[in-house]
């Protein structure tokens, strides 16, 4: 059949020379098939290897690329939340808000100092203090 082929010029798309020449058992002997998975037992390690190499190179690059997007994402969210915390302030007029504040109010300290002498002979003062702070009179 593959010299009818030859003879007409047809090549079949998979066929190689090797496929003329069989072993007793069948099989096309020594040649490998293009394209063909090697049964477990012939695998060589390095192709397993390599294969995790990528895979274990991938997810590194993944979670890079997402802890990346990440650090941006926060970066961005800082920078818009300072500069809103900027307009703010310099739209705040904190002179005239701690005067109507304090305008409003009325503190009242009381402090009491008692001196008292100590075994050695020396004084020490004891001061005790209450703070109270009242709504002040529009």
């Amino acid at each position: 059949m593959a010299d009818e082929r030859r003879k007409t010029g047809e090549v079949a798309p998979l066929e190689s020379a090797a496929a003329d020449e069989t072993d007793a058992d069948g099989t096309a002997g020594d040649e490998a098939i293009p394209g063909a998975v090697p049964p477990a037992d012939e695998r060589s390690g390095g192709e397993r290897q390599d294969r995790d190499r990528g895979l274990g190179d991938l997810v590194r690059r993944a979670v890079s690329a997402g802890v990346g997007a990440a650090s941006r994402s926060k970066d961005d969210l800082m920078r818009v939340a300072a500069g809103e915390m900027r307009a703010w302030l310099e739209h705040l007029d904190f002179n005239n808000e701690l005067l109507k504040t304090l305008s409003k109010m009325v503190i009242e300290v009381k402090t009491e100092i008692r001196f008292r002498p100590t075994d050695d002979g020396k004084i020490t003062p004891e001061a005790v203090n209450d703070v109270k702070i009242k709504p002040g009179k529009p």
